[in-house]
């Protein structure tokens, strides 16, 4: 006879803490079942159950004092026992700190983790101890659990049983009148059910059993009654003792997305921050992040494959250095496309138009000659340029692409705003240079980057960058909406490595805004200008014609790439080379009185050979 009770098992005190314990087990039993440590979202997998997922999961693992963080993955203390005591004691300990049977390889299996032998030394072991059932017995030829967990009936009397199994009279008489009416029997499994599911609480494994003996003590088998119990009645053994029945399982469940949002403690998540190490992508880790990246029909990102397949989020230690890792990985690897940031994208899913430079801002590069055979329309060296116009060629806004200065250095603290001008052949396709923007404001890398707009009016659009064409493409309906044919600004705000918001107010650059009408009259030239092969010279002077008291040479630039795409030197050379333009108070104008006088002949030393 025992002779020492231990201490009594305290109830939870709250429905919810009770509900706590319920998702705990059954966390428990997937890692039992699956042997190996697990990130919470294979946890949650292999609980199957529907209402725990993976927060539920990462709360429980968190919180609870038998699991622990291990290399990024979570797994059970008991698998740290000390190696120096029996193994009859540690199989207890195994048993008893999960409070349900265990199947007979799975026990092994982590006898194994334990001491590191073999399992099937286990199994030999564990097959011997079972079958003399003195210490354990078998559950259904697979399940291990230990004879102290049934009723002892070594003493004849209510009271010395109740006393033998630390039971008090408030744990079973309560409850006698509910099992005679549903005839608690070992023999009758469904009646376990009735009984569990009407006293609709946790009752001691042990005053469950004594229950049922004391209605049939003639009839009472206690491992036939703990068998049917496990195996039949669809109960569920608590790690604290107790059963519950399937109605108060399921009502439980209720509680589980309030669990799941609770915060974990700081010690907690400290110790698993602790135990986790900077990934290390494998193989077939990587294999992993690209098989999510091609099944995916949008663009996908590394932070989510983050989180979906290693579980590591912001709040990680290692989060900035695993996430790019991942990033590194993904973008060498031929299958999957980097396009910028965190984004990847299936090779061969980036729309074919963001490769090339539309046709319509190509520059053409015919050569036109008088009747003698001279070479009109000459290009000077910027020295042979008059009236500051070797700065005004400078001038973002003078550039456009194709005819752009070299690429300066990517300044690493670019502005967070730019205020961007919407030519006319732009305006037509969608497209911006990028040579508007200053270094920086686009990441330089990758070549082709995905980006997102925030438009006017709660839109959204997708906006491809090309670093390589110099071209941002995407802004065609955005671009139609606006009525302003050449010239409209707009300021163009970073938000983060590729999120943008655009700032539209309706205005205009006044250098570069050309009228609904005005842009009619340049349309016919332009016809004219096709027909009779005009040259740049031709098109500048009926341009400045229309101008009588001058003309910037930003706007004479804008209005002669609406007739006909042209650089900015040409410009700056065909006025500076010929007497009929000359510069007044900082404008062009076009004297015809002059145009006899043709071609300054002291510009030939700066013609480009």
């Amino acid at each position: 006879m025992a002779t020492v009770a231990p201490a009594k098992l305290l109830a939870p005190q709250t429905e919810q803490e009770l509900a706590a314990r319920y998702a705990g087990d059954l966390v428990y039993k997937a890692l039992i079942e699956t042997g190996e440590p697990l990130k919470a979202s294979e946890v949650a997998r292999a609980v199957d159950h529907p209402d725990v997922d993976m927060k539920l999961a990462r709360v429980v693992l968190a919180t609870n004092a038998n699991m622990t963080a291990v290399d990024r993955k979570w797994t059970l203390w008991t698998r740290y026992l000390d190696v120096q005591h029996a193994v009859d004691r540690n199989i207890h300990r195994v048993l008893n700190v999960f409070g349900q049977p265990i199947r007979l390889s799975d026990l092994a299996r982590e006898l194994n983790l334990i001491y590191g032998r073999p399992t099937e030394t286990y199994i030999e072991m564990l097959n011997r101890l079972v079958r003399d059932r003195k210490r354990y017995f078998l559950i259904a030829g697979e399940f291990v659990a230990p004879t102290d967990w049934l009723l002892n009936l070594d003493s004849d009397a209510d009271d010395e049983i109740l006393f033998d199994n630390f039971l008090d009279d408030e744990d079973v008489f309560p409850y006698v009148e509910t099992a005679r009416e549903v005839g608690l029997d070992g023999a009758h499994p469904e009646s376990m059910t009735a009984f569990l599911d009407r006293v609709n609480r946790p009752i001691k494994n042990r005053a469950l059993a004594f229950l049922a003996y004391h209605l049939n003590p003639e009839r009472f088998q206690a491992i036939q009654f703990y068998t049917a119990l496990y195996l039949d009645s669809g109960g569920f053994a608590l790690s604290d003792g107790t059963w519950i029945g399937p109605t108060l399982a399921q009502k439980l469940t209720t509680h589980f997305p309030t669990i799941a949002e609770q915060e974990v403690s700081e010690n907690a998540e400290a110790e698993a921050q602790e135990a986790a190490q900077p990934l290390t992508l494998t193989e077939e880790g990587l294999d992993r992040l690209v098989a999510s990246v091609l099944e995916s029909d949008m663009t996908v990102y590394a932070s989510n494959l983050l989180a979906d397949n290693f579980e590591i989020t912001p709040d990680d230690r290692t989060y900035d250095e695993d996430l790019q890792t991942i990033i590194t990985g993904l973008s060498h690897d031929e299958r999957v496309v980097w396009v910028g940031g965190e984004r990847f994208r299936p090779q061969g899913t980036i729309p074919g138009y963001v490769f090339g430079v539309p046709g319509l801002l190509d520059i053409p590069d015919d050569t036109y000659t008088d009747a003698e055979g001279a070479v009109l329309d000459q290009l000077l060296e910027d020295d042979g340029f008059d009236g500051g116009l070797e700065r005004e060629i400078l001038n973002p806004l003078a550039q456009d692409v194709l005819d752009e200065e070299p690429i300066p250095i990517t300044d690493t603290n670019p502005p967070s705003n730019a205020r961007a001008v919407i030519k006319y052949h732009h305006k037509q396709i969608g497209t911006l240079p990028l040579c508007q923007f200053p270094s920086g404001f686009f990441p330089a890398e990758p070549a082709i980057l995905e980006t997102d707009f925030s438009l006017p009016g709660n839109q959204k659009a997708q906006v491809w960058v090309n670093n390589e064409t110099r071209l941002l493409y995407g802004l065609l309906d955005w671009f139609q909406s606006i009525p302003i044919d050449s010239g409209a600004t707009f300021t163009l705000e970073r938000k983060a490595g590729d999120r943008y918001y655009v700032n539209y107010n309706e205005e205009s650059e006044p250098t570069m805004f050309i009228s609904r009408n005005r842009i009619n009259e340049l349309l016919a030239l332009q016809e004219r200008a096709d027909t009779e092969e005009l040259t740049t010279y031709d098109i500048m002077r009926e341009i400045m014609e229309h101008y009588r008291k001058g003309i910037e040479f930003i706007t004479l630039l804008t209005e002669v790439n609406v007739v006909r795409r042209t650089t900015r030197r040409m410009v700056a050379s065909v006025l500076s080379e010929y007497h009929c333009f000359t510069q007044r108070g900082g404008a062009w104008v076009f004297d015809a009185k002059k145009l006899v006088q043709g071609f300054d002949k002291s510009k030939r030393k700066f013609i480009k050979k």
